[in-house]
């Protein structure tokens, strides 16, 4: 009787690990996701400027090991971890960054680092015995190591770095690196007259002039071929 409970138990948490990126795609051809990663892992929610339908991209919590971000379009969406137990109402799996799911916790890596035998990559998490400028840095082989951020930094295990402002997953805007730019900026095309980049939430976006008109650095709007002077 003993060995069908423990079968009904690994067989509910193998449902709930799935649970948290059961339609997950695979990062490793998406070039926009690969940008902004630490070690492969995305640290940012990107903006799918194609096949958005079929794109699902999960991120840990900036500080709760029982919480993680699926991204939509672009921005987080805050997410709770299963229960790990039926009849307990309180105990949570753990987000998984390396697996983007919901995992035990001595599997997750989240308050502890991951085992010895995972050969995971190095990753840092939160010292929960200290305020938010310090973390616990993992090596390849499991082994912690106390650092510290800089005077007015937190911790993020989100962005896997110290930054000014960790809520919502954001990374300071664009992990923990300063707005590349500012909304509603335009810039050329780097080949095309007809093409033109725009900012939005801190980042450039694609932009196209409609009936054959040309972008004109100068005045930042769609002209006539001739006024924006483009070759």
């Amino acid at each position: 009787m003993k060995g069908i409970h423990v079968i009904a138990i690994a067989f509910l948490a193998s449902c709930t690990v799935i649970s948290a990126n059961e339609d997950a795609k695979d990062l490793s051809q998406d070039q926009s996701v690969l940008a902004d990663t630490h070690y492969g892992i995305p640290i940012i929610c990107p903006f799918p400027e194609r096949n958005w339908w079929n794109t699902t991209t999960n991120l840990p919590h900036e500080t709760d090991c029982t919480k993680f971000y699926k991204c939509f379009l672009g921005k987080p969406i805050l997410q709770d971890c299963p229960l790990a137990f039926k009849n307990d109402p309180i105990s949570r799996l753990h987000y998984n960054r390396f697996e983007q799911v919901c995992d035990w916790p001595w599997r997750a890596g989240c308050s502890n680092c991951p085992l010895e035998e995972d050969r995971r990559p190095p990753s840092r998490i939160s010292n929960r015995n200290d305020n938010c400028n310090s973390f616990w840095e993992c090596s390849a082989y499991g082994e912690p190591r106390l650092g510290y951020c800089e005077p007015g930094l937190c911790f993020s295990r989100t962005c896997q770095r110290c930054v000014r402002n960790r809520a919502g997953g954001y990374c300071d805007g664009r992990g923990g690196k300063d707005p590349i730019c500012r909304d509603g900026q335009r810039k050329s095309h780097h080949c095309n007259c007809n093409k033109y980049y725009e900012c939005q939430d801190e980042d450039w976006y694609l932009r196209e002039c409609q009936g054959g008109l040309h972008f004109d650095p100068r005045s930042q709007r769609c002209t006539t071929p001739d006024e924006a002077g483009c070759m």
